[in-house]
């Protein structure tokens, strides 16, 4: 008979079992819990990346890099259609804030390889100095023009055949692709009546202008720093927020309703601390005292943000394909259209409130033209009737002056 092994034997292996049963899973539970907190600082990073020291998605793909395309797909660069003229409407008050477009139209005409025929100015002003701006602008660039006086009358001028570009005139920025952008998304959808670009922070899009990562916790300067005395023209590198100190002021302070401008000239600061309901966008989203998304403290926030993501190539993180039909009324000082449409537009943009015009979109056969917004090319537009008190006593307009000399007007001819 064979002899029997000792049983303590088969004591130490079972327990060899258990104790490597124990470790599996408490390896098993470690790589779990790294998984799930992993899971959640994605989630986190993606959302509102600003709770975190870093972003840990930035980490796995690059965020800026807008997956959009404002070309035609397969082609490349979509050239300048033929068979029908480009033409800019450009309604115009002020020669300060137009001299800043005046170097966009420029990079924009035919003749510079952009798609602009013609642009023709709206005066809507009688001040002697921006008038003779506006004449002196005409004399010295062929394919600019002055419309004849009248009530709406960029809806009245257009003809058929045409495609339109309304452009306002306080227009401080717009990308390079963002006119044969939308001039390629009105030829791909002719039933929409007309093609907005991406205007920042204006009507339908300034909800999504002011989510998280997109609009960052800038607070207005209350403390005048004198500043060193220079010309404009030293003012080259002045656009950039990353330049500014950070914002100094009590723990307490926050952006409430009727905030006043603390002095002209003022600047927008990024706190050392960002509090979570110290800036105006926050406070109106979380707290009953904040102001609302058209005051002009939201709009200075908006613009200094827009600048800051335009100095850190962040741009991408306001695009969109494209929304067709949005339920908010869409902004009118940067659309495409063809001139056959221009009395359609004129009755919609004619009404005031958001109640009109929302009632407006309905035809009197019942149905409801088709509108879109172009996600891919952004505007930034200065909103001048916030006031004297508001955004005109920030710097931003020297800022953006500041950015086109450096980045546009260089480059026409």
């Amino acid at each position: 008979m064979g002899r029997q092994q000792p049983d303590h034997e088969d004591v130490e292996s079972n327990g060899d079992k258990q104790s490597t049963t124990w470790r599996d899973w408490a390896t098993v539970l470690t790589w779990s819990l790294f998984g799930y907190m992993c899971l959640i600082l994605v989630i986190i990073g993606y959302f509102n990346p600003s709770l975190l020291p870093i972003d840990p998605t930035s980490l796995m793909f690059n965020k800026d890099i807008s997956p959009f395309f404002a070309f035609s797909r397969g082609s490349g660069h979509f050239p300048k259609p033929t068979g029908f003229k480009i033409v800019a409407l450009v309604p115009f008050r002020d020669y300060e804030r137009t001299e800043i477009l005046d170097c966009y139209l420029q990079k924009n005409l035919v003749h510079n390889h952009g798609f602009l025929d013609q642009v023709v100015f709206i005066p809507e002003t009688h001040d002697p100095t921006s008038m003779d701006w506006l004449r002196s602008k005409v004399v010295q660039t062929p394919e600019y023009a002055v419309a004849p006086p009248g009530p709406g009358i960029d809806w009245r001028i257009p003809r058929d055949n045409v495609m339109y570009i309304r452009i306002d005139g306080d227009t401080v920025f717009l990308e390079d692709h963002t006119i044969p952008a939308i001039v390629k998304t009105k030829l791909d959808h002719p039933d929409s009546l007309m093609v907005s670009a991406n205007v920042v922070n204006e009507a339908a899009l300034a909800s999504l202008h002011s989510h998280p990562g997109v609009a960052h916790p800038y607070l207005p300067e209350l403390y005048h720093v004198k500043q060193p005395s220079r010309a404009k023209s030293q003012l080259h590198h002045d656009w950039r927020t990353s330049s500014l100190p950070a914002w100094q002021g009590p723990a307490s302070f926050r952006v409430r309703k009727g905030f006043k401008s603390p002095f002209e000239g003022h600047r927008w600061l990024l706190p050392a601390e960002p509090g979570s309901d110290r800036d105006p966008i926050a406070s109106s989203v979380y707290t009953d005292t904040g102001p609302g998304l058209k005051d002009w403290t939201v709009a200075a926030q908006q613009h200094y943000s827009f600048l800051h993501n335009l100095e850190w190539d962040r741009l991408s993180r306001y695009k969109f394909p494209i929304w067709v039909d949005p339920t908010e009324p869409i902004s009118d000082n940067f659309g495409c259209f063809w001139g056959n449409d221009a009395s359609t537009l004129q009755r919609i943009f004619d009404r005031k409130s958001t109640g009109e015009l929302t009632r407006s979109w309905i035809d009197q056969n019942g149905t409801r033209p088709h509108v879109s917004i172009d996600g891919k090319g952004l505007v930034s537009h200065y909103p001048a009737d916030l006031g004297a008190d508001g955004l005109d006593a920030t710097d931003l307009l020297d800022r953006y002056q500041a950015y086109a000399q450096e980045k546009v007007c260089r480059h026409t001819i």
